[in-house]
């Protein structure tokens, strides 16, 4: 509430800090402070700063702020692809980024064939274009990644990479990165199916270019080979992550597929398309087999018949950490860097 006496008239004219300052009782340098940190300003003073943003309705000038700080409060995400993994990330990503003050640009790297190729010598001049103040990063999952990873290291901007998982620091250039436990996906499909009695298998692939498809493969393959059962190429299908490719390529193997029961999906819509080629044939989940995707997409798996068991990876967490990671890069605060690995959870239908 405004003091008795004080009437505060703006017109057509914005409130300025200045105005903030004078309605909350604290100095201009405080209400400064609060906006680029509020936990840098005592409480008291704070949640009074924060009313009177609140009462008059101020908005912060960063065209101003830009001038004084050298920041444009702009924050990129470049992402190869427009898929609903993706769509999930960077939701909650851009929300989280706008509900601390900044604006954002979905850049994707993947808009032509050959623009991963391009992009490798151009990464510091096209991000410096669109006047950004940080990015996260999807590697391309191209040969190129290396020299992708070590530009982007040298642009002098925070950068933090996701969903992909380096073994040695420094394959990413010591740039801060977090991922998924693709690997341990892989494992928990194959001891549910183990337990379910299976012995006889296929693993159907993502696309052969992905980390996240070789860790599902590596983690599916070990676990059945602690239990004593092989996995050879025969029970191998290529699947690119999508429906149309794991459709034609199981078409075109059938006949030449060895005895199974079980299957692993390296994502839902490998499995749709390997779901319906073996109904063209005459075979039925889970009468003649069972199936596990990857991704647990919301769109068809509950909807299929039978619906899908599938893993959820936890997209929305992700999100909000890489959103906050990248936040205290930016904005010079202490970072904890060392995320364990995001672990995915089996949804049985």
């Amino acid at each position: 509430m405004l003091e008795a006496g004080r009437c505060l008239c703006y017109g057509l004219n914005m409130p300025t800090q200045h105005d903030v300052a004078l309605l909350a009782g604290a100095s201009q340098s405080s209400v400064s402070r609060y906006l680029q940190n509020p936990e840098s300003v005592r409480a008291e003073v704070r949640d009074r700063i924060k009313a009177a943003i609140d009462q008059l309705g101020y908005e912060v000038d960063y065209s101003a702020q830009t001038l004084k700080t050298g920041m444009y409060h702009h924050l990129g995400v470049l992402s190869p692809s427009i898929g609903p993994f993706h769509w999930e990330i960077t939701y909650v990503v851009q929300k989280a980024l706008s509900d601390a003050g900044y604006s954002t640009s979905q850049l994707y790297t993947r808009e032509v064939d050959t623009f991963e190729h391009s992009f490798r010598t151009q990464v510091p001049p096209f991000l410096r274009r669109r006047n950004l103040d940080g990015v996260l990063f999807f590697p391309l999952l191209c040969p190129e990644d290396d020299a992708l990873i070590r530009q982007m290291a040298s642009w002098g901007h925070p950068v933090v990479l996701l969903d992909r998982r380096f073994d040695k620091d420094e394959d990413r250039a010591g740039l801060p990165s977090l991922h998924f436990d693709n690997e341990w996906g892989g494992r928990e499909a194959a001891r549910e199916l183990l337990a379910l009695g299976h012995r006889d298998f296929l693993f159907i692939w993502g696309a052969r270019d992905s980390s996240a498809a070789h860790e599902r493969f590596a983690g599916f393959r070990m676990a059945l080979e602690e239990a004593g059962v092989e996995l050879g190429p025969d029970r191998q299908i290529d699947g690119g992550f999508q429906s149309s490719i794991a459709w034609a390529e199981t078409h075109a193997r059938f006949f030449s597929l060895p005895r199974f029961t079980a299957v692993f999906a390296s994502n839902d819509s490998s499995a749709l398309g390997f779901l319906k080629a073996m109904e063209d044939h005459g075979l039925h989940c889970p009468a003649d087999y069972s199936l596990i995707g990857y991704d647990n997409n919301t769109e068809f798996s509950p909807f299929l018949v039978p619906p899908l068991t599938s893993f959820r990876q936890p997209l929305r967490e992700f999100g909000r950490a890489a959103a906050s990671l990248l936040l205290d890069l930016v904005e010079g605060r202490p970072a904890t860097t060392d995320f364990p690995p995001f672990r995915p959870s089996l949804v049985r239908r």
